[in-house]
């Protein structure tokens, strides 16, 4: 019997995975068009930082969840795919790697880039 595929949240870090996490399909929040995680990124990052997990970050990327590049996947009802979102920084290497760790079926997967995932500008306001 295979693993039930899953949807989640990511991190990377200077290109490699740095966190993630998962639910499979089954458990995952149903909406009008999508079967999502129950979690953001905004709300996992404080929980990454009560465990410790952000101390392998530098100092200077710990404050704000989307200080390193981010992504999540999640399965598109009408389209019966799963969609692997991320930003510009991200390579295959690192969409292989997602595809195995969230059991995603290769035929059924396909992968989006989306600069909402990308980290802010630095020089970014408000």
């Amino acid at each position: 019997m295979t693993e039930e595929p899953r949807v989640g949240i990511f991190w990377s870090y200077d290109n490699k995975l740095f966190h993630y996490e998962s639910s499979p399909l089954s458990e995952g929040v149903r909406t009008r068009i999508s079967i999502d995680y129950e979690v953001g990124h905004y709300a996992a990052w404080f929980l990454m930082d009560r465990l410790g997990i952000l101390k392998k970050l530098p100092q200077t990327l710990r404050s704000e969840y989307d200080s390193i590049p981010r992504g999540r996947v999640v399965y598109l009802l009408k389209k019966e795919k799963f969609v692997v979102y991320h930003g510009d920084e991200f390579d295959n290497d690192q969409y292989e790697l997602i595809k195995s760790l969230f059991n995603l079926p290769p035929e059924k997967t396909i992968e989006s880039i989306d600069m909402h995932y990308n980290p802010l500008p630095e020089d970014f306001t408000f």
